[in-house]
């Protein structure tokens, strides 16, 4: 599925394709947000929460790598290189 369709599914369709088929690359917390940031075939979804880290606040999927300028050093990518 492409970042295009991925975008005009419901929310609750979205999150199960996120559970599904997604890859958990960072979950950082702050005072006031959690957020999740997942690769998904092509692109990048981050989810963030609330302070109750069960309400979801936002579900925002892009594919430009300036979308993963926040997380880049937090990335631990030692086990891809030898």
């Amino acid at each position: 599925m492409n970042l295009r369709n991925f975008r005009k599914l419901g929310r609750d369709d979205q999150l199960k394709m996120i559970k599904a088929d997604g890859v958990l690359l960072l979950h950082c917390r702050g005072l006031r947000v959690a957020m999740k940031l997942y690769a998904l075939y092509d692109y990048y979804i981050e989810l963030c929460y609330g302070q109750d880290v069960s309400k979801l606040i936002m579900i925002n999927a892009f594919d430009d790598v300036e979308g993963l300028e926040p997380y880049l050093a937090y990335i631990d990518i030692s086990t891809l290189v030898h």
